[in-house]
């Protein structure tokens, strides 16, 4: 018998099985877990691996059978298979960086392939000296399939006393890999029961083919659109896209909560309509529709229809909003209790704050580096020292604020939340500079947020850079003018500083309920009515923000403002306008020198 050949195949058996071991631990790693497209990704290149093929998948077999898309791709025009197999290569990365490994999985640049990677066994006692880093990756032969290094021929060693020691540390990490793919599995069985019965997955959402004319252009089109609405869903970390459901298909597949249907037609005229549908897929009700119509310019990368995705998807998107509707009181770890943290920048209230706050604390027992929740809390805490600034719990709130940034920025230092956390920490510190660098990373890195537009432009305003930050709190409320917030009531303040009154009461006049309930809406509405001779009323509003804070009449505006308002700049200059309008008496006169305070 050929010995090379016996050597080869124990050579490839064992390269096999290193694959199948590696698979199934990455497959249980919160990384892959929370990332389902590439978890999909990985096993199908791992499956093509182990069914014997010696050549890597085509471009076509990954898009259509990894990764959803329908039979008419046509990858000479879509880079989606290059784009995800290379997120694949990064997320591997990421993980084989946090975790000790004696052999990893790899796909080499320029290739849809999977090959191992192996680490050299620790040197022994007589060549402590060496290098301990030194690695080797298999490589493709000549057929396309992955070999593993040869051999080098090694005399007999002689017992060496303490070997037994040396290999007790390996054993031990042998017995935790199994252990953690026991766990994997029994995770897999029980759903994730054991995360506890308030886990709540993130909502599922289900983009169906888009349904376009019958002309080769037209296809094309639908093509083009059906991998833009995809990926723009997945840049939102708080949406789980979802395959389209295949003919034939295994039973057993997650059920979409939402479904977006979508349509394009070309018109005689030469623009092109798309038509968004998004529908709970509960009671198949829609619960929001838009048409947008594009030129030439804009095809066939359908840039026009960033705001519609961010506007479905983002953190303060349709999805969290009808979240909210059905279920306003879940306060589960997870998504809902993000939801209810962007309630609550709507109708801020000590209870809530303290149930969201519970709630997101809960969140990170089960996602520790997630920069989303870690961000909300920092925001939670900020708002919780203004209130208190001169007290030691105020301390304390800010301290912990500032923790909850860095952590988050330390997690994801190259995402937009992450980002940001870290920017608002520094507007806060009273430090512009820093704060305006960052904050235009992040809004660089998801220019099509409106909440992160909108907080952009009220630090910028706050920090004297008025026409960029009234730039962007205008982009803020037209990405997302059904549930503009803050964002379109500090625009009305701006207009109404500069005397156009008409323009501010318009963008009050179209804020939906509740945000027309907000402290700040009142405030900014009573200002303008008195600048339009309708004292009166605003005082009438003046009176119910009292109400609301729980503030005594003869109380400062200084002190009212502080209870729902944050950055000190704005509460001087809201207060300044309260008092030149009228809606609030003048600033007392201070004492006369020498003068003996009231008994």
């Amino acid at each position: 018998m050929d010995r090379t050949k016996v050597s080869a195949d124990q050579t490839s058996d064992d390269a096999e099985s290193i694959v199948a071991d590696e698979l199934a631990r990455l497959l249980e790693s919160p990384m892959f877990v929370r990332s389902p497209v590439l978890t999909r990704l990985l096993q199908y290149l791992v499956d093509h691996r182990l069914q014997g093929n010696r050549t890597a998948p085509k471009a076509y077999a990954i898009a259509t059978e990894a990764l959803g898309r329908s039979s008419d791709f046509d990858p000479a025009i879509d880079s989606y298979p290059r784009v995800m197999v290379g997120r694949l290569r990064n997320l591997l990365d990421r993980y084989y960086a946090e975790t000790p490994w004696l052999h990893r999985l790899r796909v080499p640049q320029g290739s849809y392939e999977i090959v191992v990677q192996h680490r050299t066994a620790p040197p022994s006692s007589r060549n402590a000296d060496a290098p301990r880093d030194e690695s080797t990756a298999t490589q493709p032969d000549a057929g396309g399939a992955a070999s593993m290094p040869p051999a080098k021929a090694m005399p007999p060693a002689a017992p060496v006393p303490g070997r037994s020691r040396r290999i007790l540390p390996w054993l031990g990490f042998a017995v935790a890999l199994v252990l953690a793919a026991l766990a994997g599995w029994w995770f897999a069985r029980s759903d994730g029961q054991f995360l506890g019965a308030d886990f709540v997955p993130m909502p599922t959402i289900e983009v169906s083919n888009p349904a376009s004319g019958d002309t080769g252009p037209s296809r094309a089109m639908a093509r083009g659109l059906d991998g833009k609405l995809r990926d723009g869903l997945r840049r939102f970390e708080l949406v789980q896209l979802l395959s389209s459901r295949k003919p034939g298909a295994a039973a057993r597949q997650v059920p979409a909560d939402y479904r977006l249907d979508a349509s394009i037609v070309r018109t005689l005229e030469g623009p092109v309509d798309v038509t968004l549908v998004l529908n709970r897929v509960a009671d198949e009700r829609a619960i929001w529709s838009q048409q947008i119509r594009l030129t030439d310019e804009d095809i066939p990368e359908f840039r026009g229809l960033e705001p519609a995705i961010a506007q479905m998807a983002g953190d303060y998107g349709v999805i969290v909003r009808d979240q909210l509707q059905r279920e306003p009181d879940n306060y589960a770890p997870g998504f809902p209790c993000l939801a209810q943290f962007n309630r609550l920048r709507q109708m801020r209230s000590p209870a809530a704050a303290l149930r969201i706050d519970r709630c997101l604390r809960a969140t990170l027992v089960d996602m520790p580096g997630d920069p989303v929740p870690l961000a909300a809390l920092s925001l939670l805490r900020f708002g919780e020292w203004q209130q208190l600034r001169a007290t030691p719990k105020g301390k304390e709130a800010f301290a912990e604020g500032q923790d909850f940034a860095q952590r988050a920025y330390m997690a994801a230092p190259n995402s937009a939340p992450g980002i940001f956390a870290m920017a608002r920490a520094h507007f806060y510190s009273s430090n512009c500079q820093r704060g305006v660098a960052m904050g235009n990373s992040a809004v660089e890195l998801n220019p099509y947020d409106p909440d992160l537009a909108g907080f952009m432009g009220l630090f910028k305003t706050s920090c004297g850079l008025g026409a960029e930050g009234e730039a962007l709190l205008a982009r803020s409320v037209m990405l997302d003018d059904s549930h503009a917030g803050v964002p379109a009531v500090t625009l009305a303040f701006v207009h109404s500083q500069r005397g156009e009154q008409a323009e501010a009461l318009a963008l009050l006049d179209r804020m939906p309920s509740p945000s027309n309930l907000e402290p700040q809406y009142l405030m900014v509405r009573s200002i303008v009515l008195a600048r339009t001779g309708k004292v009166d009323e605003a005082r009438v509003l003046w009176r119910r923000l009292l109400d609301y804070t729980g503030q005594p009449a003869a109380a400062p505006p200084e002190t009212v403002l502080r209870q729902f308002m944050i950055t000190p700049a704005v509460i001087a200059r809201a207060s300044i306008a309260l008092r030149e309008t009228g809606v609030v008496g003048p600033r007392p006169a201070p004492p006369p020198a020498g003068a003996k305070p009231a008994n």
